[in-house]
């Protein structure tokens, strides 16, 4: 329906992301919550409106990342939540500053994968960042959780450690790989960081290039803009919905502040606002004039998640990063890279 530029009606969307909370301890820099400029209410996704969520959706839902705006493990039915999507069914994700993560309430909710994403190799280089959280604390959960998992050799649960590379921790790349295979996670993620504006991307953007998906060019003549830049099509909203802790859905993660309201799923169901006339609207809007729509201005442009997934056969390393010829894809393994 994307290629053949069709608005609706659609089928439902395999993939959704729903807000546990926008709520997070961090107070990270280059984040609305962490900045304090999150202009929507804060509060917590309720445990009785997620599954009968998930009822109505599970029959075709494929992945379910749950996380958005704020620290997952903060909202106390975060575990149950997990459990119950992954009881229909459904390949559930989620990334986490590490604080609060209870490693048997992980082993129990059976989540597919958990990615503990960390801001550097030492309380100075991740507190750049993740201001106000504890490395110490995430090392500390982390491990028990990969203790907790040797336990039960038939979980389902991927652990993945990824190091968000800026300027100030850019140094510790090697030694993030090396300390990530040895403690035993799955994969080691090397995370290409984001920016909001110019000011913002002078203090974090990382030396090396290689770690950017912004257009170096542009950036010389002060100029903030991805390096593939979308002409007018974006197949996440035709087979994706984000979903905020209330129920409001908007069209992509590009919208933290709920700018663009598609409606809201709790009150009326996921096909109704999914073909419903926000929806449809927002969608010729980008068929249109993609270039006039706000939060396509610094879309990174990632793939859409795989539909059917392999567990890893041994350590790996995953660069989370785009450029202009492909979507993110596996690398070497840290023994290669």
């Amino acid at each position: 329906m994307a290629r053949m530029h069709r608005v609706g009606p659609l089928l439902p969307p395999v993939h959704i992301a729903i807000e546990p909370t926008n709520a997070c301890n961090a107070r990270c820099p280059v984040c609305e919550t962490g900045k304090g400029e999150m202009t929507r209410r804060k509060g917590m996704l309720d445990l009785t409106n997620f599954q009968r969520f998930i009822d109505r959706s599970a029959r075709w839902t494929n992945s379910l990342f749950f996380y958005f705006m704020g620290e997952p493990f903060l909202n106390k039915n975060a575990y149950e939540m997990i459990r119950y999507a992954r009881a229909k069914g459904i390949w559930v994700d989620t990334c986490t500053n590490g604080d609060f993560v209870d490693a048997k309430g992980v082993i129990y909710s059976d989540i597919n994968r958990i990615s503990f994403q960390l801001g550097g190799m030492t309380e100075k280089t991740h507190q750049r960042y993740r201001v106000g959280t504890s490395l110490e604390k995430a090392h500390a959960n982390l491990l028990e959780l990969i203790e907790e998992r040797r336990k039960h050799p038939g979980s389902n649960v991927r652990i993945d450690v990824g190091l968000i590379v800026m300027r100030h921790n850019e140094h510790e790349v090697a030694s993030f790989l090396k300390w990530a295979k040895e403690i035993g996670a799955d994969t080691a993620n090397i995370i290409d960081p984001c920016a909001r504006n110019m000011t913002e991307a002078y203090a974090y953007l990382p030396r090396d290039r290689k770690y950017w998906f912004y257009d170096e060019d542009a950036f010389e003549r002060g100029e903030l803009r991805p390096k593939v830049v979308p002409q007018n099509e974006c197949i996440w909203i035709w087979n994706s919905m984000q979903i905020n802790w209330n129920g409001d859905a908007v069209p992509c993660c590009r919208d933290p502040n709920g700018h663009h309201i598609l409606g809201n799923v709790f009150e009326d169901g996921v096909l109704r606002v999914f073909n419903g006339k926000p929806a449809r609207n927002f969608r010729h809007s980008i068929l249109e004039r993609q270039g006039a729509v706000d939060i396509c201005r610094l879309c990174s442009g990632y793939g859409m998640p795989e539909l059917v997934r392999d567990l890893p056969a041994s350590f790996s390393v995953v660069r989370h990063q785009i450029d202009s010829a492909s979507a993110p894809s596996p690398q070497d393994s840290a023994d290669k890279g």
